[in-house]
């Protein structure tokens, strides 16, 4: 319920009488049910959730909100009984076809109000146990990713390591992966959002694997480079400036620090190799219940300062089109002190 009371405040602030969020990642962060379907609605007092018949036993029985059936006479009702007059949407994930139809089931004179991501603020911090999930998620693909080490023989597919890193995974306690393996064979590491594809692994090829896995809702990333034989030699020197370009950004995590330093500060490092032009995108995100949320860490964003609890990845790369590329990605918790690395390092050759 800390969650609601987090939210029921902010409500207050904004100075609405209500809050409508139909978002199931929202309602599962907020009450805790898993629905596909629902609404939740809060005042600064109250609150109530509304789901279809598949969910409410389980909301009824295992859930500590208030809850009915899902329909729009009891939305209606809520509205009419709580004397709102204006209701605050995520505009975010509220389509504005979506508002005109609440409008006229509803009340048209409804006043709705636009609050784009209203939890992602909430979500940046995690509490003990969101730490714990993303910890063992961690612990998961780690072990996912010194598997796929084992796989890199001449002839294989990059699909058939993305496969295989998958089962392997989910035979680990993975529910399943947090986004599409990226296992780049080659030329294929300069591509940043590359799927793996048919290309088989030969020697002297660079291999970049950019993988993640859920547990218990809970995402993981993770970026590494191993050299299948002797490295190329601007690869490899590109590798060492990104890991000195991570390891300088992680250096400045701790509380205070603004988000967009870290990003500021990997690509200073960057310019004094003079390769800064190859860095094609941001220096990381956060990681919770999605792989990719809040804050986003780039030079221009306004992302806010560090606080204990943020879970961030550290990810610099460098990339030449026909040639191939290289990233480094760690998960970087924020503590009270400092940060705390998830991940081992690892700078691999086979």
């Amino acid at each position: 319920m800390d969650r609601i009371l987090s939210l029921q405040k902010k409500i207050e602030e904004l100075s609405l009488d209500a809050f409508l969020l139909e978002d199931p990642l929202d309602l599962y962060y907020l009450t805790g049910g898993s629905f596909s379907v629902g609404q939740l609605w809060m005042t600064s007092k109250k609150v109530l959730l509304l789901v279809d018949e598949r969910y409410i036993q389980q909301a009824q029985e295992s859930l500590s909100v208030p809850s009915c059936l899902k329909s729009w006479e009891a939305s209606s009702k809520f509205v009419q009984e709580n004397q709102i007059k204006s209701v605050g949407f995520d505009s975010s994930k509220t389509s504005f076809e979506r508002v005109l139809e609440l409008q006229k089931k509803l009340d048209s004179a409804l006043s709705w109000k636009p609050v784009p991501r209203i939890t992602q603020e909430m979500r940046k911090i995690k509490d003990a146990n969101e730490l714990s999930l993303i910890k063992k998620s961690s612990e998961i693909l780690w072990q996912g990713y010194l598997y796929i080490k084992t796989l890199l023989k001449e002839g294989i597919k990059e699909k058939e390591v993305a496969k295989k890193f998958e089962i392997f995974c989910l035979e680990k306690g993975a529910e399943g992966l947090s986004f599409e393996p990226i296992i780049a064979f080659g030329e294929n590491s300069a591509l940043p959002h590359y799927r793996a594809g048919e290309k088989a692994l030969k020697k002297g090829d660079i291999v970049l694997i950019d993988i993640g896995v859920i547990f218990n809702r809970y995402a993981s990333d993770m970026t590494r480079v191993v050299f299948f034989g002797p490295p190329d030699p601007l690869l490899s020197s590109w590798l060492d400036f990104t890991i000195l370009a991570q390891q300088a950004a992680i250096e400045l995590c701790r509380p205070g620090t603004l988000v967009k330093d870290l990003d500021v500060k990997a690509r200073s490092i960057f310019k004094k190799f003079e390769v800064e032009a190859y860095f094609v995108h941001g220096l990381g995100h956060g990681v919770g219940l999605e792989v990719h949320e809040a804050p986003r860490i780039r030079f221009d964003s306004e992302g806010g300062i560090l606080k204990p609890g943020m879970v961030i990845t550290i990810e610099p790369g460098l990339y030449l089109p026909g040639k191939g590329g290289v990233r480094y990605e760690d998960m970087i918790v924020i503590t009270e002190t400092g940060f705390e690395n998830l991940f081992p390092f690892d700078k691999a050759v086979l």
